[in-house]
């Protein structure tokens, strides 16, 4: 990926994702990153096994609809603009499809 591409993406980041809201879900056993006017989750955290389960169709197709972007590695950046921008880490980012 190069530092132009990575420019571009962190700006789709910011403009489509960067203002969301930190919820929990189930009980607290999920904290949730959404969109507080429509209610949607776009990042689950699953604190227990550090995972960040991610809605592919709003966050990863677009950026390979966009961008000639590896796989491993759009994830991994995108992953890494979770840690920087909400301070949420995780061990796996894990995309899941949302109907």
């Amino acid at each position: 990926m190069t530092d132009k591409e990575k420019t571009r993406i962190e700006k789709f980041l910011e403009i489509h994702f960067g203002n969301l809201e930190l919820t929990e879900k189930r009980q607290g056993l999920y904290k949730a990153l959404g969109h507080k006017d429509d209610n949607s989750t776009i990042f689950l955290i699953e604190e227990t096994n550090s995972q960040i389960f991610v809605d592919t169709k709003k966050v990863i197709d677009p950026i390979f609809s966009m961008f000639n972007t590896d796989y491993a590695e759009t994830y991994d950046f995108v992953k890494e603009w979770v840690l920087k921008k909400y301070g949420l880490d995780c061990i796996d980012l894990v995309g899941i499809k949302t109907e």
